[in-house]
C-alpha cells in the first residue's frame, strides 16, 4: 500500500440478507476486497456473529488493515442509530435485541454505523449513481441546472426508500423518515402502499384475473415474460398486474414529489420491468386528482422519464430563452430514472459515503 493509499480512509461493509452476509472493503469510492459470503445462520445469533467477524476480518486483511470504520445495512426492525438489532424476520437470532453496533465497535476498535436499506440505497444513488450522472449531463449540454435532491425507492419483497436533501441523509427525529411503505394505497384507501408495489402485490393481481393455469405459481420475472410475449400465460393480466403496481407507485412518487421535490430514482428486483409499469406511473404523476375537465393537476412539475431516450432529450434541454435574450419562467422539471448501480452496489456506496461524512471527509 502506498502512502497516499494509507491515508484514504478504508470502509468496511456488508450486504446483510437471511440466507448469506456479503463483505466488501471500499477506499477513494472504490472496491478494494470482496465480496466475501458466509452464511448469515439466521437462527443461530452465536454462529451469526462468528460469521460478521470473520467476514469483516478477511475483507480488512485482503484490503491491507487499517480500516477506520464499518458501515452497513442490516434488516430491521432496528434502532439504528443506537446499533440494535431486534429482526423478527428473516433474522430471527435478533429477534431479542443485539447491540450489533457496541458488538463490533469493541471487537474493531472503530466506529460503526448501521443503517436502513432503503436510507442507504438513496445516499449511494445521490453520491455515486443516478444524481451526479444527472448533473454531468446538465452541465455537459450547456444548462445551469442542478439538482441536489433524490428520493430513492426500492421495489421488491416490500417497498423501501430514503431520502436525501442537499447531500444529506434525512432521518427525522426518530430514524424514520423514508417509511415510504407506509404511505396510504392510492387505490385501495384500506391499505399501505407496499401492497400494490412489492413482489406479492404483483402475483397476486396476476393470479387474481389471469385466466392461466399455473397463475398461482407465477413469479414476478415469469409475469413480465408473460406480458411481453415471451412467455405462455394470460399476456393481458400480466400487463395490468404491472400497470396496477405502477399505478400505485405513481401516487407514491406524486405524494413524495410534492413534499420533497426531487429526483426519483427507483431499484431493486422489479425495477428492472420498468417498460411494463412506468406508462401508468407516469400517467398518474403527470395527471390530474379526478377526471374533471378543470381538474387540479397532481403535481406543479412536469415529470420525465429517463428511461426513455425521447423523455431524456426533453428533460435535458436547454432552458428557452425570451426574445431579448434574457431568462424566461423556468418550466420545473423533475424526473424518474431506474439506478444503474443495482440496489446492492448503491447500498455499498451508499454505507460508504455515509462513513465517509462521518470521519469528515465528506
Amino acid at each position: 500500500m502506498t502512502a497516499a493509499a494509507s491515508d484514504i480512509p478504508l470502509v468496511l461493509t456488508l450486504d446483510a440478507g437471511g440466507t448469506n452476509f456479503s463483505f466488501a472493503a471500499l477506499r477513494d469510492g472504490q472496491r478494494v476486497a470482496g465480496p466475501c459470503v458466509l452464511p448469515s445462520e439466521a437462527n443461530d445469533l452465536k454462529r451469526s456473529l462468528a460469521n460478521l467477524y470473520a467476514g469483516f476480518e478477511r475483507v480488512a486483511a485482503e484490503a491491507g488493515g487499517g480500516a477506520a470504520a464499518i458501515s452497513f445495512a442490516f434488516p430491521g426492525p432496528a434502532d439504528y442509530a443506537n446499533g440494535v438489532i431486534y429482526n423478527i424476520g428473516n433474522l430471527p437470532a435478533y429477534a431479542d435485541g443485539v447491540p450489533l453496533g457496541d458488538l463490533l465497535g469493541d471487537r474493531f476498535g472503530v466506529p460503526v454505523l448501521i443503517n436502513n436499506d432503503g436510507d442507504l440505497f438513496a445516499l449511494g444513488e445521490a453520491a455515486f449513481g443516478r444524481l451526479p450522472e444527472i448533473n454531468a449531463k446538465l452541465e455537459q449540454v450547456g444548462s445551469d441546472r442542478r439538482y441536489r435532491n433524490l428520493i430513492g425507492l426500492t421495489l421488491g419483497t416490500g417497498f423501501g426508500g430514503g431520502i436525501v436533501l442537499d447531500g444529506k441523509l434525512l432521518r427525522g427525529d426518530n430514524g424514520l423518515a423514508g417509511e415510504v411503505w407506509l404511505l396510504r394505497h392510492g387505490f385501495r384507501p384500506g391499505v399501505n402502499a407496499e401492497e400494490g408495489v412489492s413482489i406479492r402485490a404483483v402475483t397476486r393481481a396476476y393470479a387474481t384475473s389471469a385466466s392461466d393455469p399455473e397463475a398461482a405459481h407465477r413469479t414476478p420475472h415469469d409475469i413480465a415474460k408473460i406480458a411481453t410475449g415471451e412467455l405462455a400465460g394470460d399476456a393481458g393480466a400480466a400487463r395490468e398486474a404491472y400497470a396496477q403496481m405502477g399505478r400505485t407507485l405513481g401516487d407514491a412518487i406524486a405524494n413524495l414529489v410534492t413534499v420533497l421535490d426531487g429526483i426519483v430514482v427507483i431499484g431493486g428486483g422489479l425495477s428492472q420491468a420498468h417498460p411494463l409499469y412506468m406508462p401508468a406511473l407516469l400517467k398518474v404523476v403527470g395527471g390530474a386528482f379526478s377526471d374533471e375537465p378543470d381538474a387540479q393537476r397532481r403535481l406543479v412539475q412536469v415529470v420525465y422519464n429517463l428511461e426513455s431516450d425521447i423523455e431524456a432529450a426533453a428533460f435535458y434541454a436547454p432552458d428557452r430563452q425570451s426574445m431579448d435574450g434574457k431568462r424566461a419562467p423556468r418550466q420545473p422539471r423533475s424526473a424518474v430514472a431506474v439506478s444503474k448501480l443495482g440496489a446492492n452496489e448503491a447500498v455499498a456506496y451508499g454505507a460508504y459515503a455515509l462513513a465517509m461524512q462521518a470521519l469528515g471527509h465528506s
